[in-house]
This record gives structure tokens, C-alpha cells and sequence, in this order.
């Protein structure tokens, strides 16, 4: 679908993103290529005005109109937690575990990246985990912060649960500048306070690339280890993040419900325990990932 096809569709009343998928027939997936058309919640044909309705076709390609629920950044608010274990200080500390910026909540520590250059290694998450949903000039976070662990609703309120201490972030762009990560690093205050394996998982055999139809799970800190399937991928989407601020992201990876509010920072792996994206935003009904190889090139790490 062209640049134009996309754009009109994001133009309709109702329609929250647009992504490539299979059709679905009565909740069944079929093998038919279709234009995947987000919305909040499916209205009834004859409450929709003509200009309204989603054309049948974009481009010689079918298109399905999808609910995906009210997508919102995964931070945490009042929600229950599936195992203690996930909330409680943990050293040394491995990825699926409570952790955040000393500013917000908690989220997931995602996995352990290394730089590039010097092999360092780093703790990967969120920028609205790690680095309090910063735009890069809003103050909202600097370079050398402190990261907690647990995060800060988890108990994790003094200096005495510092992990590390925030390294890098993508800048989350306000509409209309579009996005393509939530992402951030953190930098161990000591090497020895983390370890690799993702709780549940164990190691990450490298990355791979979404494709529809795959097998997918997680581990994070409100949900434990998840499975889930992917719904779409080149997926564009508008996303909440609280206080009426809404950030559209392209090129997104959309899966079935495998998350909740807190579980943001997870990296999603294959049945091959490939990486395939880091969770950072979801609903009751789906969650949405960024594909990991941008994450990795943007922030210029490897596993």
C-alpha cells in the first residue's frame, strides 16, 4: 500500500492505525492478503455516514476493518500482578524484571544488549520507562539519571535500589512528527548487578524478523512469560501516552493480546528464542511491538 492508500485511510473518523495482515472471517485467520484497518472499536454500519466507511479495497487489495481497543504506552497504573517474583528486588537482575526511571512507575527490564564499540553491556527497555517519555528537550530526563530496581510503584523509592544509570534514548517525537522505537539504555552502575538470561526464557539466540502468522512470547513484569501470535507488521498506529498526548508510530509490529499495563520494556522472542521486537504498547485486545532491528541500529547495540 502507498504512502497516499495509507494517509486517507488514517484520515477516517474512528481509524487509529493501518497495517499489512491476513483477512479474518468470523475470528478465523484466512491466507488472504489483506490492508488491516485499526480502530478503537468496531462501529455498526448504519451508524456510519458514507464518507465514513472503510472502502472495501486500497489498491486492488482487500481491506478489514479490526478492533484493537484503546492503545495506550504500557506504563504501569493499578494493575494486578501475575507472580511476586516480577516486582521484587532481584541481584543481580535479569530481563523480565520490575525497573524504571526514578521519575516514573515501573516497567520491564527488556534484555542485556551490548555496545557496539566496547562491548559493554546494557540494559534495553523503554523511553517511557527508562528515560520518563522524554521528546530530548522537555527536561524530562537526562543522561546519568538514576534507574531503579525494582521501579519506583514496586518499592524501588531510594537510592539504595539503584541498578544503573540512564546511557541513551531515542527522542519520542510529538504528533505530526512521526515515530519508529520507544527505546532506551541504561548502563549498570556495576556489571556484576545483571545477568542475560530473560526469566522464564533464557538466552537470546539472536534476532529474526516479524512475520505474520508467527509464534511469539515474552516476559515482563506485570503478565510473567506470554504467548502470543503476530496479527500484522508495517503497521501504523496512534498511540496514547496519558495526559492527551498521542504519538503516531509506522512500522510497528501488532500481535494478539500478551500484555498489560507495566510489561512494557519486554523483548519478544520466537519459539527459537530469537528476538523479534521490544513490547511498549498494547490494549486488552493487542499489543504492539517495535521490530528489534531498528531498536538495535538506532541505539547502536547488539545481543
Amino acid at each position: 500500500m502507498n504512502k497516499k492508500g495509507k494517509e486517507s485511510l488514517m484520515a477516517l473518523p474512528y481509524v487509529i492505525g493501518v497495517g499489512q495482515g491476513y483477512k479474518e472471517i468470523g475470528g478465523v485467520t484466512t491466507d488472504q492478503n489483506a490492508i488491516l484497518v485499526l480502530v478503537k472499536r468496531k462501529m455498526p454500519l448504519e451508524q456510519l455516514q458514507k464518507h465514513e466507511l472503510v472502502p472495501q479495497q486500497v489498491g486492488g487489495i482487500v481491506t478489514d476493518v479490526i478492533e484493537v481497543g484503546d492503545m495506550k504506552a504500557y506504563s504501569v497504573g493499578n494493575t494486578s500482578v501475575n507472580s511476586q517474583s516480577y516486582t521484587e528486588r532481584m541481584r543481580p537482575s535479569a530481563p523480565g524484571v520490575s525497573i524504571g526511571h526514578y521519575l516514573t512507575t515501573a516497567g520491564t527490564f527488556g534484555a542485556v544488549v551490548y555496545d557496539i564499540n566496547n562491548e559493554q553491556p546494557l540494559i534495553l527497555s523503554n523511553n517511557h520507562v527508562l528515560a520518563n517519555s522524554s521528546n530530548g528537550r522537555d527536561r524530562r530526563a537526562r543522561i546519568g539519571d538514576l534507574i531503579l530496581q525494582p521501579g519506583v510503584i514496586d518499592g524501588g523509592r531510594t537510592s539504595d535500589n539503584a541498578i544503573a544509570r540512564l546511557k541513551k534514548y531515542v527522542a519520542l517525537n510529538d504528533y505530526p512528527r512521526k515515530n519508529s522505537v520507544d527505546c532506551a539504555l541504561a548502563q549498570p552502575l556495576n556489571n556484576t548487578l545483571i545477568v542475560p538470561d530473560v526469566l522464564g526464557i533464557g538466552k537470546i539466540q539472536g534476532d529474526v524478523t516479524a512475520q505474520v502468522g508467527m509464534n511469539v512470547k515474552k516476559t515482563g513484569r506485570t503478565t510473567g512469560l506470554t504467548t502470543g501470535k503476530i496479527r500484522a507488521i508495517n503497521v501504523t498506529l496512534n498511540v496514547g501516552y496519558g495526559r492527551g498526548r498521542n504519538l503516531r508510530f509506522e512500522n510497528q509490529v501488532l500481535t494478539t493480546d500478551m500484555s498489560s499495563g507495566g510489561d512494557s520494556g519486554s523483548i519478544v522472542l520466537d519459539e527459537n528464542n530469537r528476538a523479534v521486537g521490544l513490547l511498549f504498547a498494547g490494549s486488552d485486545q493487542a499489543t504492539l511491538l517495535n521490530p528489534i532491528q531498528k531498536v538495535l541500529s538506532l541505539l547502536d547495540v547488539k545481543f
